[in-house]
């Protein structure tokens, strides 16, 4: 009998082994998921390389597991550039927890911005468009799109009755938690570019909660339209803006940090914390208008004026910590947008008629705190600190070199931050999207979600 015992025990330690040596393999995803290879299933033990386009079709299902790694191919020309495109009807089901994020990555042995394209996800929410658009960044002429891909986004028809579609507001893509994206945005051309994480036209029933898109080239995270919300978002800088919104996005953001490093040697011409445009030209009367609904948001420049390029030809040159423009309009509340050269920037006529919906931030400027409208007397200004933008918001190391940074605030940040927050008349779809805190900023005092699954060093 006890033989048997230890024979049976070799047999399943045996089984476990060869098991465990198969499971360690690299693997190559397919060009084309749908429903004949669906759900296709990520496994921690493997690594994934994607290769190109990675599409996954209407009625196809990606699911990756909890602490796998996915690294991206470098192809030349962008047009090729590797990603993975989840068109409308499509789904991506990733979650990851604290200890083990999933990361999706650079295959280059030394990577850097703009190594590959990012997460792409498409849905048949509404937009401000009148034709069935392209998703930007994605071009027909690739010679790696599989056959027959949607790579347009919004709804199906694009107009009902000559005015832009309702779509489907409450449309799921999926849902990714606890992820990382790295090292993204290959740019087909300039204003074509991909992104970290690019969202078009995505409804509210997709869940993205505690998301990282690091030293990405373009923007971290961009909305095209859709109503998708999101809270845990980190943007770690990227080479344009950290949040990006387009044509009709109106969904809601809580709990967001952006960062910039000043050892990236360059920005682009144009960076800022937020970007928010109604539609390209700034017409007027283009609807939904974007209206993104924003609380608990932390957007950081860098620590002294000099670094950030007050001067012209000195720097890096960063502009507005937030910059809302071409008609768009915003719901901001409870924020903090420090160390840029201008705090909060509006242009066009209806987008300054909305300064009223700007209220209880903190917003630093190295040159002004606020361009185009005055900002109600609810918000707490701080203008020049050229030395030491964190001087009178005091959190406790949000420009740490090497390591990770802390947001938080401290026993010498002002009231304003520890407790002004101020969430009256404020809601979003569905009412109870935004949690009710004491204070302004991502970070309480308390608690520092942004521990463990992210990465803020080896920028190369």
């Amino acid at each position: 009998m006890k033989q048997n015992f230890l024979k049976i025990a070799a047999l399943v330690l045996a089984s476990f082994t060869f098991g465990k040596t198969i499971a360690q393999t690299t693997v190559t995803l397919p060009t084309v998921i749908d429903a004949s290879n669906s759900p296709y299933l990520c496994e921690a033990a493997n690594t994934y390389i994607i290769n190109g386009k990675v599409v996954v079709k209407d009625g196809g299902v990606l699911q990756i597991e909890a602490g796998t790694l996915l690294k991206a191919n470098k192809i030349l020309p962008n047009t090729n550039a590797s990603c993975i495109l989840i068109s409308r009807g499509g789904q991506i089901e990733a979650n990851g927890t604290n200890t083990n994020p999933i990361v999706f990555t650079s295959n280059q042995p030394v990577p850097s911005s703009g190594d590959w394209g990012g997460i792409v996800i498409l849905g048949r929410a509404p937009n401000n468009r009148t034709t069935n658009p392209a998703i930007e960044g994605i071009d027909g002429s690739s010679t790696n799109l599989p056959a027959g891909t949607d790579f347009n986004y919004g709804p199906i028809p694009a107009t009902v009755g000559g005015v832009p579609s309702p779509g489907l507001p409450d449309e799921s893509s999926g849902f990714m938690t606890y992820c990382r994206i790295e090292y993204a945005g290959a740019a087909i051309s300039p204003a074509n570019e991909l992104n970290g994480l690019t969202l078009g036209s995505v409804g509210r029933g997709t869940e993205l909660d505690f998301i990282q898109v690091m030293y990405g080239a373009d923007d971290a995270f961009e909305f095209f339209g859709g109503t998708v919300n999101a809270k845990h978002l980190v943007a770690l800088a990227p080479d344009d803006d950290a949040f990006d919104f387009d044509f009709g996005y109106s969904g809601n953001l809580q709990f967001c940090v952006s960062l910039l490093k000043p050892e990236k040697p360059s920005y682009s011409s144009d960076p800022n914390g937020i970007e928010s445009d109604n539609e390209g030209t700034g017409t007027a009367n283009a609807s939904p208008r974007t209206n993104a609904k924003i609380s608990n948001m932390t957007v950081i420049g860098f620590i002294d004026s000099l670094t950030a390029g007050t001067v012209p030809g000195v720097g890096k040159r960063i502009l507005n910590g937030a910059r809302f423009r071409r008609q768009s309009s915003y719901t901001v509340r409870n924020s903090i947008y420090m160390g840029f050269n201008t705090g909060v920037l509006f242009e066009s006529a209806l987008t300054q008629a909305d300064a009223a919906n700007f209220q209880y931030n903190v917003v630093h400027g190295f040159k002004v705190t606020d361009g185009g409208a005055s900002i109600p007397a609810t918000n707490l200004e701080i203008l020049g600190n050229e030395d030491f933008s964190n001087l009178g918001i005091e959190l406790a190391n949000p420009f740490v070199v090497g390591a990770a940074p802390d947001f938080r605030p401290t026993f010498d940040s002002p009231a304003e931050i520890k407790t002004g927050a101020n969430f009256s008349g404020f809601t979003g779809t569905p009412v109870n999207f935004f949690q009710v805190v004491p204070y302004r900023g991502a970070f309480p005092a308390n608690t520092n979600w942004a521990r463990i699954w992210t990465k803020w060093t080896d920028f190369q």
